[in-house]
């Protein structure tokens, strides 16, 4: 484990730890992004979701970084069990500049995501998928019809989160404050 990522140990899942200091890092110096991507293949819960956090805040600044990693991102996001991971992941998805192919792979990944029991992963995936089809008017309709079939989910959250995005998809309000977090 290299350096960068020994600051990422310790402690439990209800702590983000030392990821918003290790995303700083990168964002300052891009060069030692591949340090913090070996993250993603550490077998250590913590680590692995301290170091999804990190790249979410680094994609914020820098999508550019992520140019040839989708791939392994998407895959990524369809095999990890950690809720904290995936959902860190869905909501860097929104922040990326995408391919007309990657797009359809994200999206379809963020459907996937619709189905985790997370709470959290279910309503980040719901955010990134709002803000990806008021991005891509092309893939409005069918975004909008996915997020609207979860309108009677158990979860009063989720139900939320839908009632929100529809206003977004449908009234054409504004994306709600905190959805995206990429400076404007």
């Amino acid at each position: 484990m290299n350096d960068l990522l020994e600051l990422l140990k310790g402690g439990d899942l209800r702590s983000d730890g030392h990821s918003d200091e290790v995303a700083e890092e990168v964002i300052q110096n891009t060069e030692i992004f591949d340090l913090l991507l070996e993250g993603l293949n550490e077998s250590d819960d913590l680590v692995r979701g301290r170091t999804a956090h990190a790249l979410e805040k680094v994609s914020r600044a820098h999508p550019e970084l992520f140019k040839g990693y989708t791939d392994k991102l998407i895959k990524l996001a369809r095999d990890d069990h950690l809720p904290f991971v995936l959902w860190h992941l869905a909501m860097l998805f929104a922040n990326l500049k995408l391919s007309d192919d990657e797009k359809k792979e994200v999206i379809f990944t963020l459907f996937y995501l619709l189905e985790d029991k997370s709470v959290f992963v279910k309503s980040w995936s719901i955010s990134s998928l709002t803000i990806l089809a008021v991005k891509n008017p092309k893939e409005k309709s069918r975004i909008t019809a996915k997020i609207k079939s979860l309108k009677d989910t158990k979860s009063a959250a989720v139900r939320n989160r839908v009632s929100r995005a529809m206003d977004v998809l449908e009234n054409d309000a504004p994306l709600p404050k905190g959805w995206s977090k990429v400076e404007k």
